[in-house]
């Protein structure tokens, strides 16, 4: 499916698919791109589910190419499943915003690799934000591939993490990954004032 209009996926039901030409790394596929100027929900209990066949397999993808486009995804009450990816945020526009909402009754899993890449694939990528809520499951890692110059917004519920999944993320000097009051999130060092606060942050 290639939304990039308005779309409401519900459920019960599935939405499956197997890619039939695998041409490496060189392709990918995914069950639903949610392209520039996309707004996506699932939800309803439906599954959207990649069945394999291609080394780069997403259940869904977020895209936003060029400059000033959008992408939104919203999530809840629904699972996502990839045996490589299952959702992945590409933020490859400027003056662009690319958002992932995970909300409660949400579950998002792989059998191989990460369940959400929030991917930066060069030094002018647009902004982007994550969103886990208390309520979802994230059934492996968070991997987060942040740009040189930091214009992301994370939140992601430590409880949501489950089955040993944590959050993987690579920030340029200066930022910090931190847990509060039950959530992770990306905040500047610099903002932690004295030694104190920041072993507490760190914690």
């Amino acid at each position: 499916i290639y939304n990039t209009g308005t779309l409401t996926v519900v459920g019960p039901g599935k939405l499956e698919l197997s890619a039939t030409n695998n041409r490496a790394w060189n392709a990918y596929s995914s069950v639903i791109s949610n392209n520039p100027g996309g707004n996506l929900v699932v939800k309803g209990g439906v599954v959207i589910e990649h069945l394999g066949g291609t080394a780069m397999a997403y259940g869904i993808d977020n895209l936003t190419n060029g400059k000033g486009t959008v992408a939104v995804t919203t999530i809840e009450d629904a699972t996502v499943k990839s045996p490589y990816r299952a959702i992945r945020q590409f933020l490859n526009g400027t003056e662009a915003r690319n958002e992932l909402y995970v909300k409660a009754g949400a579950v998002i899993e792989t059998t191989g690799n990460k369940a959400i890449w929030m991917q930066s694939p060069n030094a002018n990528a647009n902004s982007g934000k994550l969103v886990v809520e208390a309520g979802a499951q994230l059934k492996n890692n968070v991997y987060v591939d942040a740009p040189a110059a930091m214009d992301i917004e994370i939140s992601v519920a430590k409880s949501a993490l489950v089955n040993g999944a944590a959050i993987d993320i690579e920030l340029p000097a200066g930022y910090m990954l931190v847990e509060e009051n039950g959530v992770w999130a990306v905040i500047e060092a610099t903002s932690v004032s004295n030694a104190a606060e920041l072993e507490s942050a760190l914690k």
